[in-house]
């Protein structure tokens, strides 16, 4: 006669241990979906403004006109920065940022795009000022931090990425907003060496959302040494 199996006991300090882990691993995966919802804010954004027409009057720049699409004239001041770690598809490179003036006098703060990290001191010596020209691109929100102080190199300042109010500081323009310049296809600009241009809506991050399912899938495994008679169902089920 076969004798029934004796159920697994699983002892306290795993159990206790299993309670941590779920809670630990359920807190980090609602983190991981608060960050999903910060990664994306400005997509949603995006997609609220992308139908809006084009943006030529030189209205007062203010948050509210973020992911606007704008055409303005105006003329670009002083030498251009550079942003550090900046790849364009498998090629590493610089982005290029300088400051702009509208024709009212409104100072803004430009993302001229990309050039090759071979070709980054050329294309910062022949980036001149320029005496008039129009910008076309997108308003972006700032972000970033203030107090990032800049490298030299390559005949002007070097910056890291999410430095975009350390970057305004140095330039001399405060608006709560820059312009990623260029056309939607994208493709170098008139009195640009860099390869500029935007997406109107980017697209969704989904970074966090798959940490996030890594989490809940932890604290599901964790959760189930907490049901009774679970570890001997999985033997069973397992055939051992």
């Amino acid at each position: 006669m076969t004798q029934p199996r004796q159920p697994v006991q699983v002892p306290r300090a795993v159990r206790a241990l299993a309670v941590l882990l779920m809670c630990a691993a359920l807190t980090l995966g609602v983190w991981q979906v608060q960050r999903d919802a910060e990664r994306n804010e400005g997509r949603v954004s995006a997609l609220e403004t992308q139908d809006a027409p084009v943006l030529t009057a030189y209205v007062p720049v203010t948050a509210e006109l973020a992911w606007r699409v704008v055409r303005w004239r105006g003329r670009f001041e002083g030498r251009p920065h550079l942003i550090a770690g900046r790849q364009l598809r498998s090629a590493l490179g610089y982005g290029v940022a300088q400051r702009f003036v509208r024709e009212d006098g409104v100072a803004l703060l430009v993302d001229r795009g990309w050039v090759d990290a071979a070709e980054v001191a050329a294309a910062v010596a022949r980036t001149e000022p320029s005496d008039e020209s129009e910008l076309t691109g997108q308003l972006r929100p700032v972000f970033g931090r203030a107090d990032i102080v800049a490298t030299s190199g390559h005949g002007t300042e070097i910056w890291p990425a999410k430095a975009w109010p350390s970057i305004q500081g140095a330039t001399r323009t405060r608006a709560s907003v820059y312009v990623v310049s260029g056309a939607e296809h994208g493709g170098p600009s008139a009195n640009s060496h860099a390869l500029d241009g935007f997406v109107r809506v980017p697209p969704r991050d989904q970074t966090s959302l798959h940490y996030a399912s890594q989490w809940f899938a932890l604290a599901l495994l964790a959760g189930i040494a907490l049901i009774p008679g679970a570890a001997t169902r999985a033997r069973d089920f397992l055939g051992a």
